[in-house]
């Protein structure tokens, strides 16, 4: 079984990236409505798969099994 995961620079940069659409959507999202808990919620999972990603001892964001019997 291989784990696929990016590199530590793109992972964190995701993770930035994340925090920047984050904070865009707390700040022009009208606060009267329901889609805000949406945005913050998908926004703090992108942080967290970024982050787990880039400094989880087994983090990856994709397994891949491999047979290499031949």
């Amino acid at each position: 079984m291989a784990r696929i995961r990016p590199s530590k620079p793109a992972a964190v940069f995701g993770a930035v990236g994340g925090l920047a659409i984050l904070v865009f959507g707390f700040v022009n999202i009208p606060k009267d409505n329901g889609f805000i808990w949406l945005w913050g919620a998908i926004g703090l999972g992108v942080i967290g798969l970024n982050l787990w990603a880039a400094f989880g001892r087994n983090g990856a964001t994709e397994v891949v099994d491999e047979d290499r019997r031949r």
